[in-house]
């Protein structure tokens, strides 16, 4: 009998451990939410998460969708893709939860936010489109976004595919001073 208890004992403290685990998944995706301040695609997202921590992609995405399922967090729609955002419920467990999430764990993620800042923001503020255009041109569509709100949006026809590219490349690195220059042209008397 004494066995049997013990067995019981251990796989208590094993189901505690486990549920400890799966909490502290679960807060560490509301802290990256938060942390971001960004509107990620789900897919973004997860690649910051499965590059920081130690979670397969299939539990990351069932953990998402529990997360959906309590409210914690939301879906939406932003620059015409499904963004992942922590909602104001999430926001208040992550206050009075965050304790929890291992200190490693956070300088993790913080430390990948700040490397890699620059790179999210210009994929969730920045869009592009190459299409066929009349008589063998190339037609390209430039826009950009703050928040949900879109900033500019420039369609030009372009005589070659390899032009078309270039601009695209163009835009992707440079659309602050494109913008800028292009704002202070149309403003100036």
């Amino acid at each position: 009998m004494p066995f049997i208890l013990g067995m019981i004992v251990i796989a208590r403290k094993e189901e505690i451990v486990m549920n400890n685990a799966l909490a502290e998944n679960k807060l560490l995706i509301l802290y990256t939410l938060y942390q971001s301040k960004l509107n990620l695609t789900k897919t973004q997202f997860s690649n910051i998460i499965l590059e920081c921590v130690y979670i397969n992609y299939f539990e990351l995405q069932q953990y998402i969708d529990e997360l959906i399922k309590t409210g914690l967090v939301e879906l939406d729609v932003v620059n015409e893709k499904e963004a992942i955002v922590i909602s104001v419920q999430g926001k208040s467990v992550l206050e009075m939860f965050s304790d929890r999430i291992h200190d490693r764990k956070k300088k993790e993620i913080d430390k990948y936010l700040m490397e890699n800042i620059n790179h999210l923001i210009k994929e969730t503020t920045i869009k592009h489109d190459i299409s066929e255009g009349p008589h063998g041109s190339f037609s390209v569509t430039l826009s950009a976004f703050e928040n949900k709100d879109e900033l500019i949006k420039i369609t030009m026809n372009f005589p070659t595919k390899e032009t078309a590219e270039k601009a695209v490349h163009n835009w992707k690195n440079n659309s602050t001073k494109i913008y800028e220059l292009l704002y202070k042209e149309l403003i100036k008397k």
